[in-house]
């Protein structure tokens, strides 16, 4: 069905089909794998040039009518894995259920949230043929942010049957200031989504601009230091809101250990004292400006589990001469976190 009978339906009388126990599986399944990707790195040098076309696309807002499409309202319900990433997400998110289509594709922007360093967005496609497994975004013209001077994230799109889609696009600008705004602008005008495997590539011309306000969080200043003769990491501090909770820190390498290797990059496990794991091994995003003497970085994770009262982060540094010809792990010892209510 498209969209645009979609749009037609008599809504009151619309009967839903729920998604089988199988059908959670498969997904859960597929986006556990997939969520080991290398996160997309994007920089922005270029302002943005939009050409208007003779033919004007519109994008509309149909909140009731996506309310009534199952997959299309509740989107991050596809992503949920066992670290609870989004378990807050649609609850704090803001609902923007904004709709455009061009060439037998239409995409679903269903909601997006800003916790003052990231940025999460769930989407939807409907195609009016099978593109297959393993889609993405190409192109260029991915998610951007009004002012932003670079931007890192990662984005994942899985197929849920034969013509409908989910996504999410996490990401992360940083401004010239160095300080991150209240309001952000962002804008999502994809140019083509194209298959991996089959290199089927559908072109159109999508456009959405929104607005997000970030949400309410209470910033806690860490500053411990963990280190070693090679590395030292300093936690600098912590942000808690009701969708996220965003580490940010300092690590610095020794000028041997540089010598040695291309790159030093900090990765964290984070556990609480329930035995939950929030983030295994992973590496965040950040910048250096010293050929990674020095390198500043943010790790984002869900919001803390209720009754959790300690947070256990065990860093580790990854020296490489990347491009798969090295690497070597150094493990630092852990920062341990009171939680307060």
């Amino acid at each position: 069905m498209s969209m645009k009978e979609w749009m037609e339906l008599d809504i009151d009388h619309l009967e839903i089909e729920p998604v089988t126990e199988l059908e959670k599986q498969r997904v859960k399944q597929h986006i556990l794998k997939k969520r080991k990707k290398t996160p997309l790195w994007k920089s922005i040098g270029v302002a943005a040039v939009l050409l208007i076309s003779a033919t004007t696309v519109t994008t509309f807002a149909f909140p009731s009518v996506a309310a009534q499409i199952p997959f299309m309202n509740n989107v991050m319900s596809y992503f949920n894995d066992d670290y609870g990433q989004y378990t807050n997400f649609e609850l704090f998110s803001d609902d923007l259920s904004l709709v455009d289509s061009d060439n037998g594709v239409s995409i679903l922007i269903d909601h997006a949230v800003y916790d003052g360093t990231n940025i999460i967005v769930s989407y939807a496609l409907e195609t009016e043929k099978d593109l297959g497994k393993s889609i993405g975004v190409s192109g260029g013209n991915w998610f951007d942010v009004k002012d932003a001077i670079a931007m890192r994230g990662s984005d994942y799109i899985i197929q849920i049957d034969d013509t409908h889609y989910v996504g999410v696009a996490e990401f992360t600008p940083t401004f010239k200031t160095g300080i991150n705004p209240e309001t952000i602008e962002v804008s999502f005008k994809p140019k083509a989504f194209y298959n991996y495997e089959t290199l089927l590539e559908v072109k159109g011309d999508w456009s959405f601009n929104f607005s997000l306000n970030r949400v309410d969080g209470t910033v806690v200043t860490v500053n411990e230091t963990v280190k070693n003769e090679q590395v030292s990491l300093t936690l600098n501090s912590i942000e808690f809101t009701d969708v996220s909770t965003v580490l940010a820190y300092t690590q610095f390498a020794s000028e041997d250990l540089r010598k040695e290797w291309l790159s030093v990059t900090p990765t964290l496990t984070v556990k609480d004292d329930l035995g939950n794991i929030y983030v295994d091994g992973l590496g965040g995003g950040g910048s250096t400006s010293d050929d990674f003497i020095t390198f500043t970085g943010t790790t984002s994770f869900g919001a803390i589990k209720d009754g959790a009262t300690k947070l256990f982060i065990e860093p580790t540094a990854i020296a490489s001469l990347e491009n798969g010809r090295g690497h070597e792990k150094i493990q630092l010892d852990s920062i341990v976190i009171e939680l307060t209510k």
